[in-house]
């Protein structure tokens, strides 16, 4: 008796894995001009704008990523903006 004939199937296309944005757009001169970088070495989040010179920088952790640190951006400001 032989073995059953095995089909020949070719591997399915995996999913694309999506990449965050590291450009946003400016809460002070709404261009698209906000950048984010993170040190991984001192855990430094850094976001600096190209049109109006706005800066901004926080503690990060290994899992965060440049949409964190620019979310804490929005949160610093708008904390700001209510206290007065």
């Amino acid at each position: 008796m032989g073995k059953r004939s095995k089909s020949t199937r070719t591997p399915g296309a995996g999913r694309k894995k999506e990449v965050l944005d590291t450009v946003f757009t400016c809460l002070f001169c709404s261009q698209k001009a906000v950048s984010c970088k993170i040190d991984d070495a001192t855990r430094i989040g850094y976001l600096s704008c190209g049109r109006c010179g706005q800066k901004f920088q926080c503690q990060t952790n290994p899992i965060m990523a440049a949409i964190d640190v620019y979310s804490e951006w929005i949160d610093a400001t708008e904390e700001v903006n209510t206290a007065d």
